[in-house]
């Protein structure tokens, strides 16, 4: 499913931010003690003996920067990477909702081929304009015009609950969304609806009030809503697992689609060619 490449290369930059994080957290400022390094160092950069030389440094990594290019007070400042897990926030909301609308964009078609055959209501109460039909008939791809149409159909939009992903679900025909889930990520559905949900709301905080919190919230130094790498990284991959689950989910939902529209219209061939012997053999009589 091409939706579900798409959602993997885009989650890759969530992984990322983490990584970063993960990397940098607890960094300090210090002190290079050994001359002989800060002057190998010197010698390395091209630059004067007497160069200043700024280094940095936790239990995985050291930094070392020139006085011309200083080291960011955030990279060492208490909470000053939480913006890192922010982003990674923002970041994985946005994957989960281009997932579901890659995989709706992708396999429109057959939904709608198939919407007598139980699709969602959505779907079936879809009108046509007299200029619609038009297009139809003067675009070189009818198909591609079509999609263009349905997808018109469903604005794109934010997941602003966890509640909108089994809306989706039900335009490309799912039932029992949840109980799917559950069933295929081992993970009862009500913890995975918490914890996206969580993740939903946390984003929606940071985009529309930069995280900063009520008045009844506890505020971290500089206040903001605390965040932690435990917090984040629990619901970040519970939204991958859930977006794993519903790859499965479409994948079987759709092949079982295109089945059953093959099925019709071997049937419907079946019917016309019996039609066209008996109109034969009548022929034939006379």
């Amino acid at each position: 499913m091409e939706a579900y490449n798409l959602f993997n290369q885009n989650f890759s930059v969530t992984q990322s931010l983490l990584q970063l994080y993960e990397l940098f957290n607890g960094l300090k400022k210090t002190q290079i003690n050994d001359n002989n390094l800060r002057l190998a160092l010197c010698s390395f950069w091209e630059a004067p003996e007497n160069a200043a030389i700024h280094p940095a440094l936790n239990d995985r990594v050291m930094v070392l920067a020139r006085s011309s290019n200083p080291i960011p007070e955030l990279l060492t400042m208490d909470g000053g990477l939480d913006f890192l897990l922010r982003q990674a926030v923002i970041a994985a909301c946005t994957t989960v909702e281009s997932f579901f609308w890659d995989a709706l964009r992708e396999n429109v078609l057959t939904i709608v081929k198939a919407r007598k055959t139980g699709a969602d209501e959505m779907l079936r109460k879809i009108t046509f304009t007299l200029g619609d039909y038009v297009s139809l008939q003067q675009y070189e791809d009818p198909d591609y015009r079509l999609q263009q149409i349905i997808l018109n159909n469903f604005k794109r939009g934010t997941l602003y609950s966890a509640e909108r992903i089994e809306e989706i679900t039900k335009v490309m025909t799912i039932t029992k969304f949840w109980d799917q889930v559950e069933q295929i990520a081992g993970t009862p559905a009500k913890d995975i609806k918490r914890l996206v949900g969580d993740l939903i709301n946390r984003r929606n905080q940071i985009t529309h009030r930069a995280d900063r919190p009520e008045s009844d919230e506890e505020a971290n130094e500089h206040g903001l809503r605390p965040i932690s790498l435990a917090w984040t990284n629990q619901r970040v991959q519970t939204a991958k697992t859930l977006v794993s689950a519903s790859a499965q989910l479409i994948e079987q939902r759709m092949n079982k689609l295109k089945s059953d529209i093959q099925a019709a219209e071997e049937q419907q061939e079946s019917k016309a060619n019996q039609v066209l012997e008996e109109i034969s053999k009548q022929v034939d009589q006379s």
